[in-house]
């Protein structure tokens, strides 16, 4: 009865982290809200029940907050601070898993990877999931324990089983399947395990000249106006954007008033008074630490070398007495109380055991209510007054963000602010905005114009045009100098080494001996690089070939011998390697298969 209520008291926590390693582990069962049958035949979806629709499958507003729900929480539980960015990362991802989900379980349920009962109970009787195996309940001595698992499996206390055989249905034996169908179709040939093997292992010395883009005249790369016009129709799908906003705001930064440092001061002399006068440092930490490292800890740093902290505090640390209590050191993180515990001396090397007390100045709640106090009178003064007149009257910067998506996230200088993107949309031009906050900055904004969806203008993306048509003539040009080449070599019957003897406008490379994973100089890894070599001969003269920063003629002059010895010991690991790669790459380029193929309908920007 013991084994069974540990194991229940586990599965909760256990259920939750299986949500990270196996896409989603929730049914997509369910999500379906009570669907209105007119929307249904006329193909809308409606934003105040839907918040996606894949293919076929709407997603309710509530189901994609419980996934981002999830999200904040696995950051909660890793100690990271939760703030705007945080809650951004959180829906990008929730979204991504949650576009995933549905189309992966649409695909098992088309291929009829579904699980049976049969195999439920052969997986949990025979192939137990990782987290089982590791659970402490099933383990003696810290080993899996087969008969004490079995004897649990077959004699439950309860429905403590449920949630995991609900699991093994609807997750890990669908996505198991999935996964070996899949993997059906990846290949992994001796000759790719001897390939790699060369990539690794086998020397290649070569002679070499890279004509780089660099070394092409300037006058034959810019581009005229003409190449940029048509670079600019040829390239016109590419800009093309939805409705955009033109805005102007002015902002306040959360910065902690003089007195905030007051007080923070009088807080530091009271807690080094208190650790001085004996009472327990880590009772103090635990209470006042803002190291999330260190709560619950006792401020405990561990023992550690140099080198391992912020200057400042590695200074104070080192020079302080065993046993003294220091304060405060200020580092970029903030001020310091350190308890130096003990010291030591560790292979010549001199180590100290620490814990510490972080304090950070931050703005107090007086301090917040005051600027937001000053924010909201003006943006009552600009809805009255104009909002370039009323910051100029209170001697504020207007800071501007063009050409603003619906879809931003973030505005220039002050950072996550969806709130601002959302009023910029869904107000007239003129507007003028409450207060709106994010983590770091209260800001007022203002709508100043609307640019209807098209196309970017031409002027606009100039300096993209530019850098494309100037890296195409390098390209083109860098070829041409390097085919001169060819034609001096072929004409003349010249070695390559006699022309890098000769000429020193290009890279040359003289007898340089490397794998080819090391890379040559200059030359640098390619694709082009690596096959020509791949398929070399001792003496073979190779080229032009392609380098990522232009082009390359490369005579090889020895190839080392494969040592036949040492690739009977790599083999198997190169394979199970190599197959592990084309297998991910095989899985996710039929997932963005499925994504490219998908109707989705995105419905988040009614809602954040």
């Amino acid at each position: 009865m013991g084994l069974m209520t540990t194991l229940r008291t586990r599965m909760t926590v256990v259920l939750w982290a299986l949500l990270i390693l196996f896409l989603l582990s929730m049914a997509v069962g369910g999500l379906v809200g009570g669907a209105n049958i007119i929307d249904q035949i006329a193909g809308r979806v409606d934003p105040s029940r839907v918040i996606a629709r894949i293919n076929d499958q709407d997603i309710s507003p509530d189901y994609f907050n419980n996934l981002v729900n999830q999200q904040i929480n696995q950051f909660k539980s890793s100690g990271q601070p939760v703030n705007d960015a945080m809650y951004e990362r959180a829906r990008s991802t929730a979204w991504t898993n949650l576009v995933q989900e549905v189309l992966v379980s649409a695909e098992i349920k088309r291929l009829g990877l579904e699980a049976t009962d049969e195999e439920i109970i052969y997986h949990l009787r025979e192939n137990p999931p990782q987290f089982l195996q590791s659970n402490p309940t099933f383990q003696t001595d810290g080993k899996f324990d087969s008969q004490k698992y079995l004897s649990a499996l077959a004699s439950p206390q309860g429905d403590e089983w449920v949630p995991i055989e609900n699991w093994m249905r609807t997750s890990y034996i669908p996505n198991l399947k999935l996964t070996q169908f899949l993997n059906e179709d990846v290949l992994v040939t001796e000759q790719d395990v001897k390939d790699d093997f060369i990539k690794k292992n086998v020397k290649f010395t070569v002679d070499a000249i890279h004509v780089t883009y660099d070394k092409v005249p300037a006058d034959k790369t810019e581009p005229s106006e003409t190449e940029l016009t048509d670079e600019y129709q040829a390239s016109l799908d590419d800009f093309k954007h939805d409705e955009l906003r033109n805005i102007s705001f002015v902002s306040w930064k959360k910065s902690p008033s003089a007195q905030d440092s007051i007080k923070n001061g009088y807080l530091i002399s009271d807690i080094m008074e208190r650790a001085n006068s004996g009472e327990n440092f880590a009772d103090l930490a635990n209470e006042y630490t803002q190291d999330l490292s260190g709560q619950d800890k006792g401020g405990d740093l561990g023992w550690f070398g140099k080198g391992q902290m912020v200057k400042p505090f590695e200074e104070a640390a080192f020079n302080a007495k065993k046993g003294s209590i220091i304060g405060p050191i200020k580092s970029r993180f903030g001020s310091h109380i350190i308890n130096v515990r003990d010291k030591r001396s560790e292979d010549g090397k001199e180590q100290v055991l620490a814990s510490h007390i972080l304090l950070k100045v931050e703005a107090s709640p007086t301090t917040l209510s005051d600027l937001r106090r000053t924010a909201t009178l003006f943006s009552y003064d600009a809805q009255d007054s104009g909002f370039t007149f009323a910051a100029n009257s209170n001697q504020l910067a207007i800071l501007n963000h063009e050409n603003l998506d619906a879809s931003a996230s973030r505005l220039r200088t002050i950072g996550s602010l969806r709130s601002g993107v959302k009023f910029a949309f869904n107000n007239k031009v003129e507007s003028v905005s409450d207060v709106l906050e994010n983590d770091q900055y209260f800001a007022v904004l203002h709508v100043d114009s609307s640019i209807e969806a098209g196309y970017k203008s031409f002027e606009s993306v100039r300096p993209q045009l530019v850098n494309k048509v100037k890296r195409s003539k390098q390209k083109t040009a860098s070829r041409d100098l390097i085919d001169e080449l060819v034609i001096d070599l072929n004409a003349n019957e010249k070695s390559l080494s006699s022309i890098i003897e000769k000429q020193k406008r290009f890279d040359n490379i003289k007898d340089e001996s490397k794998t080819i994973n090391e890379a040559f100089t200059s030359i640098g890894r390619s694709n082009f690089v690596t096959g020509a070599l791949l398929n070399a001969s001792k003496d073979d003269l190779l080229g032009p070939v392609e380098t990522n920063r232009g082009w390359a003629l490369i005579h090889v002059k020895d190839i080392a011998e494969l040592d036949s010895s040492e690739y009977e010991v790599q083999r198997e690991s190169l394979k199970n390697s190599l197959r592990t790669r084309k297998q991910n790459q095989h899985l996710q380029a039929w997932l963005d298969e499925l994504k490219d193929n998908a109707e989705i309908i995105d419905n988040r920007n009614f809602f954040y």
